[in-house]
């Protein structure tokens, strides 16, 4: 197998490197073509492409290899066909995705674990039974140790999940049908999740940032990239000091730190809209200036202990790189003894975008600069800010309709 670095360029005129993977068939031993993307734009990462080819070419690898039989007995377990169906998908999937899919997976076994019903006797009723169970009794309260209602939302992904393993196993052979086509989980409608957006003024800010600084030093930058980039979690804690060209001007948004169930950081963003390069401003740069003279200090003092071989913008002082479950809670308690309890890390995108709408940005600049593969996201933003602004203002019709006010003099004010 081969690899080649080729561009591709998006409806948008975005050219983007892609990975060709030349292989042979192992049944046809024709030659064929893969492309995979690399999520990087063309411009100036020819050369970090090319080295992504090798761990490409060992991932793929698969598509090589002769393609053996496995026949799957028509009575097989459900809970073993989950394993069978997750293992199946790890090649295909990003190792975070390929996490959460094994919790959910982990979870639905636990159901299903104590009979383990063979795949083909298993009816509609008994899936809408465990969707049931699961609405009512599906998690376990930490706390208390006693059983929960599981998010809707939740259980509409295991039924997402179950579906897609009968759908496989349909071409399996195993069954013909797939119990999952009319069983609904009952619950909320899409529109009912419709978060309740929360906006902090420019003002706000200012105080929040400056109540870090006292308080909790650590989250000042991270505050200040959430607020005014709108970055998202993975992509603070996956910013490098060599995505910064200090002589351009700019930030290259590329590379992410994410957690499931392990720390993982991945040359790649949510979505490829997430890849992204942005205008480092004059205040963005003292702070990152900051940030790398306090580096340099802790660097000096640890030696040879310090750990940030990978360079990145936020670490500990010894250069370990940050837990993200433990800055998302470190942020929590920050807000709460700020008396906002309300705003989380990821609600300062939600400030970002407000405060950008104030400067007068259109949706597509805003859609770029927040990394919404979707513009209808970035939309719901800009609407829910904008019925928030109109109450709030001073109504503009007392000025409108003045001309006509004389059609009503003399009126008294009821009390």
């Amino acid at each position: 197998m081969k690899g080649t670095v080729q561009t591709k360029t998006t409806k948008k005129g975005i050219e983007y490197l892609y990975i060709y993977l030349d292989y042979i068939d192992p049944i046809t031993h024709k030659r064929k073509q893969k492309a995979v993307s690399t999520g990087l734009e063309a411009k100036g990462n020819k050369r970090r492409a090319e080295k992504m080819i090798q761990d490409y070419i060992e991932k793929y690898q698969y598509l090589e290899a002769p393609q053996t039989d496995t026949k799957i007995s028509n009575h097989i377990g459900l809970c073993d066909f989950l394993d069978y169906w997750l293992e199946r998908k790890k090649l295909e999937l990003r190792q975070s995705t390929y996490e959460g899919y094994a919790c959910r997976i982990h979870s639905m076994k636990d159901y299903f674990k104590k009979d383990n019903p063979e795949l083909i006797a298993l009816t509609p009723k008994n899936f809408n039974d465990f969707f049931r169970y699961a609405l009512e009794y599906g998690k376990i309260n930490q706390k208390t140790h006693k059983r929960e209602p599981l998010a809707v939302r939740t259980v509409r992904s295991y039924h997402s999940i179950l579906h897609a393993v009968y759908s496989e196993a349909i071409v399996d052979g195993i069954t013909k049908t797939n119990p999952l086509d009319n069983v609904p989980v009952h619950g909320k409608k899409n529109r009912d999740y419709n978060e309740e957006l929360i906006f902090l003024t420019e003002e706000e800010i200012s105080e929040v940032l400056h109540f870090m600084d006292r308080h909790y030093p650590r989250l000042v930058g991270i505050t200040f990239m959430g607020a005014y980039y709108g970055l998202r979690r993975s992509e603070i804690l996956g910013l490098k000091w060599s995505a910064i060209n200090w002589d351009k001007g700019t930030i290259s948004i590329c590379h992410t730190v994410v957690r499931v169930k392990s720390v993982m950081a991945e040359d790649a963003t949510k979505t490829q809209a997430g890849h992204r390069e942005l205008n480092l401003f004059d205040t963005a740069r003292s702070c990152l200036l900051k940030i790398r003279q306090q580096q340099t200090e802790d660097k000096s003092f640890f030696g040879k202990q310090y750990a940030n071989h990978d360079g990145y913008v936020f670490v500990w002082e010894d250069g370990h790189s940050y837990d993200p479950n433990y800055i998302s809670r470190l942020f929590a308690k920050a807000m709460a003894d700020f008396g906002r309890p309300e705003i989380t890390l990821h609600k300062l995108r939600h400030t970002c975008c407000s405060l950008l709408i104030n400067k007068g940005w259109d949706l597509k600049k805003l859609q770029y600069w927040l990394g919404h593969s979707d513009a209808s996201t970035t939309l719901n933003i800009y609407s829910h800010f904008n019925r928030k602004r109109l109450n709030e203002s001073e109504n503009d019709l007392n000025s409108i309709s003045a001309a006509a006010s004389d059609l009503f003099d003399g009126v008294e004010e009821i009390c």
